[in-house]
């Protein structure tokens, strides 16, 4: 169903009578959505009227566009009417109505759309039935943008039948015009029109003699099938081309006329030798229009689904951009859509898209053919009250009331996984060891025998354990072994590398409570297992640097610490006891606390959590040292997924 309808020259010889606009004028922004009656040229009449689609209410014509008049012997339309593939068809006086969208809209929108009636129209005429347009009915447009330079417009017909259903465009037949002179702007319009599934626009094939790149289209003729429509709609929608996103206006005539079949008056001439024939046209591009100010070089991917009216799943889709890494507009690489009346769409059927997903003027809308027998397209669009369309066999009836989520970005799928292997955990419990912090070191003696067990059994590892002070030890703890002589004796680390400052070389808790310093010795220097996981936790109640203010050096100092840390990949956690500090004071420590371990992957505790026991505060400690591996799979828009279920 996705060939063009097209004839390469009338078939038959046909007497044209255009409509009579003549009388036509736009009263002002009392017109629209009223019908107005224009003479048929048949002794009836035929309505039209113009609207505008939803969100749209402020068109005006005047800014910058000229508002619907009728146009006797329309320039445009009767200098290319009778040439071309319209060669046999002859009128007295080719009409149209005229209309000049204005300058409104720079993106990719149903600028207007254009409703004719046919119930007063005289059809049996011309051997149709009255009320219907029939075979002998023809609807055309002219100086549409073809597409080629800065601009393209599409003109969508759809159709409803006497019956109520909806007309379906298989058979209806294109007839291209001649080319016209030049416009005022120098401007020969000349391109010839496309109709796939009722949609008519602009390819890059002139009209003979015409030139290459023209800006309009010549007129075409669209002509109707037997099956009668009882009223057509047309719907107008300007796109701006890559590299031109200035407002444009377009200026176009709309022209109905009815055939009367003409038999030759004169035998027929002889036979020319065939012309050489001119070479095919290139497959019409669809028009794609993505907003998106996303980073250059990157792929994006969303999903949609579309729903029944009870909230169910009918259908699901994808599509997928990329954003050029040297700039310019991005380009839709992959697009699927599946349901079980069209089958699975890709993205060879679309013919027009449009997305943009920010802001107030956010649309998501397409129009594509369609695999399924009957069913010539399928159109969705996100700002419409009826949001999917099918054209063609169970279509209508088959998207009644269903709607469209608004896509969403596609993410990849991350499953994260614990390690099954036993680790092997090296922790070192580091204690500020001045006077203030002996009720923690005797409560974390008490629990630690309970607690190695209790995280063992969640988290099972070969887990070794030192417990050192700071230039002081507690007894009857396990807090035997100061800082400096584990390093120094155990380590065997040279005592002039260590940062940590001897007891009795600074005033007050001085050196004892050098939290900082210890803990980068204890990096730098313990006796770590090559395989293990490795993890510091300090347990204190003053500043890094000693003292109960959290000042430059005592962040310069914590600063090596986590420097220290991330070098050699060990997790500091930490522990802020009870201490004399005021409120602010006290808020100063915790968030340095909490500092040092989220910048090296650790866990901050305080003495609230001891509240709970310090036996499961360490448990916690340990099952941090375990590690666990994080899979990701990118999203593939694929058939696979739009025909998965869920």
């Amino acid at each position: 169903m996705s060939a063009p309808n097209t004839q390469s020259a009338s078939a038959e010889g046909l007497d044209l009578v255009f409509w009579d606009p003549s009388g036509y004028r736009w009263n002002g922004p009392g017109d629209w959505n009223q019908w107005r009656y224009i003479p048929d040229g048949l002794g009836g009449e035929i309505g039209i009227r113009f609207g505008v689609s939803a969100g749209f209410g402020t068109f005006d014509w005047n800014l910058g566009g000229v508002p619907p008049r009728g146009s006797v012997n329309d320039g445009t339309g009767a200098s290319s009417f009778g040439k071309n593939e319209q060669t046999g068809m002859a009128s007295k006086s080719v009409n149209a109505i005229r209309m000049q969208a204005n300058k409104q809209f720079t993106g990719a929108r149903n600028n207007f759309t254009v409703e004719l009636d046919f119930s007063r129209y005289k059809g049996s005429r011309v051997g149709g039935k009255d009320g219907v347009a029939g075979a002998n009915t023809l609807v055309g447009v002219s100086d549409i943008y073809a597409g080629l330079t800065y601009a393209k417009t599409t003109v969508t017909i759809t159709g409803t039948l006497e019956g109520g259903g909806a007309a379906s465009p298989a058979g209806w037949k294109l007839y291209n015009g001649g080319v016209a002179p030049n416009t005022s702007g120098g401007n020969q319009p000349s391109a010839q029109l496309s109709l796939v599934n009722g949609v008519l626009q602009g390819t890059n094939r002139p009209a003979p003699g015409g030139q290459a790149n023209s800006i309009d289209t010549v007129m075409g003729l669209v002509r109707l099938d037997a099956a009668g429509c009882k009223t057509l709609r047309l719907s107008y929608d300007l796109y701006p081309m890559p590299g031109s996103w200035g407002p444009r206006v377009d200026n176009s005539g709309l022209y109905v006329a009815s055939a009367f079949p003409r038999k030759p008056a004169e035998p027929p001439k002889p036979v020319e030798p065939p012309k050489a024939a001119e070479p095919p046209a290139k497959p019409t591009t669809p028009t794609v229009v993505i907003k998106d100010p996303g980073k250059p070089g990157t792929t994006t991917s969303y999903t949609y689904t579309v729903k029944n009216p009870d909230g169910s799943i009918a259908g699901k889709g994808c599509f997928t951009y990329e954003t050029p890494a040297d700039g310019g507009p991005p380009k839709l690489v992959a697009f699927y859509y599946h349901d079980k009346v069209v089958g699975t769409i890709n993205q060879s059927n679309v013919q027009t898209f449009y997305f943009d997903g920010e802001g107030d003027d956010k649309r998501f809308t397409f129009v594509t053919g369609t695999p399924a027998k009957g069913i010539c397209s399928l159109t969705a669009d996100t700002t419409l009250p009826a949001q999917l369309t099918g054209i063609g066999g169970e279509g209508p009836q088959s998207y009644l009331g269903k709607t469209i989520d608004f896509p969403k970005v596609a993410t990849g799928t991350t499953v994260a996984e614990e390690s099954t292997s036993v680790p092997q955990v090296d922790l070192v419990v580091v204690i500020d060891s001045s006077v203030s912090m002996k009720d923690e070191a005797d409560a974390l003696n008490q629990a630690v025998a309970a607690a190695i067990e209790a995280a063992k059994t969640k988290c099972p590892s070969d887990l070794r354990v030192t417990y050192l002070g700071i230039e002081g030890t507690f007894k009857n703890t396990r807090f035997e072994t100061t800082v400096r002589n584990y390093l120094t004796d155990v380590a065997k680390a040279d005592e002039a590398a260590l940062r940590g400052r001897k007891k009795g070389t600074v005033s007050g808790g001085g050196a004892q409570e050098d939290g900082a310093r210890a803990i980068e010795d204890v990096i730098t220097h313990y006796d770590w297992r090559p395989s293990a996981k490795r993890a510091v936790f300090f347990l204190g109640d003053e500043a890094f640097e000693g003292g109960g203010q959290v000042d430059k050096d005592d962040i310069a100092e914590a600063n090596r610490a986590i420097d220290a840390a991330k070098k050699n990949d060990v997790r500091v956690h930490t522990y802020l006891g009870t201490s004399g500090a005021k409120e602010k004071q006290r808020k100063a420590l915790e968030d340095e606390f909490a500092r040092v371990a989220t910048e090296t992957g650790g866990k901050a505790f305080t003495s609230k959590d001891a509240l709970n026991g310090f036996q499961a505060l360490l448990e916690k400690v340990i099952c941090g040292s375990k590690s666990s591996t994080a899979t990701t799979t990118e999203f593939c828009c694929c058939q696979e997924y739009v025909e998965s279920e869920g």
